[in-house]
Parts: C-alpha cells; sequence; structure tokens
C-alpha cells in the first residue's frame, strides 16, 4: 500500500463560481468533485478537499484498504511563499507502522516539488522521533512554523 502513495485519486473542490467546462466535467465525470466515503475509493490513495466541519482550504490525504480508511493527514499549500503544512497524521488501528505516514509526506513532497514544509501544531513527545525521521533532509523538516496570511487571511496584521 505504501508503495501506491504517488497514485492517487484526486477529488477536486467545486469553484465558487463554475464555469461551463467544470459544469460539463461534473456531468461527465461526477466521480471527480465527490466522493461517497461508504464505498470503496478507484484507487488505494484519495486525495480530497477537507470538508466545511474540517480546514476551509486544506486537503487531506488517505490511504484505504477496501472502504476502510487506514491512514489520514491533512496539508495545505501556499506557493507564494514555498511552504507546505501538514497536520494530524492519523494511522488507524491495524495500520499503524506500516510506512504510510512516511509513504503519504513522500508523496506530498513529490506532488509539491519545491517547497518547505512544517507543520502548525507542537509535537506529542512521544511522536517526536516520527517527525525527525522523516523531517531528515526535507527542507523545513517538518519544523513548527504559523501558518502564513495567504492560508490564513486572518493573520494579516492591520495597522
Amino acid at each position: 500500500m505504501a508503495e501506491l502513495a504517488h497514485h492517487v485519486h484526486w477529488i477536486h473542490a467545486w469553484p465558487e463560481k463554475p464555469t461551463w467546462r467544470d459544469r460539463l466535467r461534473r456531468w461527465a465525470y461526477p466521480e471527480i468533485y465527490h466522493f461517497d466515503p461508504t464505498t470503496v475509493p478507484p484507487r488505494t490513495w484519495l486525495d480530497r478537499p477537507a470538508g466545511a466541519y474540517e480546514r476551509t482550504g486544506w486537503r487531506i490525504r488517505a490511504a484505504y484498504v477496501g472502504d476502510e480508511v487506514a491512514f489520514e493527514v491533512e496539508y495545505v499549500v501556499c506557493r507564494p511563499c514555498a511552504i507546505g503544512w501538514v497536520e494530524s497524521p492519523v494511522s488507524y488501528p491495524g495500520y499503524k507502522r506500516l510506512g504510510l505516514a512516511s509513504a503519504a509526506l513522500r508523496s506530498l513532497r513529490h506532488q509539491y516539488p519545491g517547497l518547505e514544509w512544517h507543520t502548525g501544531g507542537g509535537h506529542f513527545r512521544e511522536s517526536e522521533p516520527f517527525w525527525i525521521a522523516v523531517g531528515a533532509d526535507v527542507p523545513g523538516g517538518y519544523t513548527q512554523q504559523e501558518r502564513c496570511h495567504h492560508v490564513e487571511p486572518w493573520r494579516v496584521k492591520r495597522t
């Protein structure tokens, strides 16, 4: 499963102002805009927009075994700042220590080359060896850094 991390099925976010091409694409290929979590995904790895109840603008990269989630991580990329942030990597029971987190993070770095990678939150003491291991030779090293104003517009300081 970890070896397939570069083969990802993408679910696209529906644009605020859809064009006629967006509407045609949604009619012809509805699976690229919607994923039913009760069905088996078309590929082992799935990348989808985080829902409104999660984080606006963020995406979730997840690994599935059948219709069961084995692993997921939330991420967001700021191209102007050339930084990517990852948060909350979770391997579910029965899928821990299989290399899924490392594979997902490697896949994201491959998908978005040239970025520094950070986390926004603090690392639990028991997870520090993981972050050190996956951050070796990675620009940014998954160190803690606040998100920029492009990702979180409310961070803009008004004078």
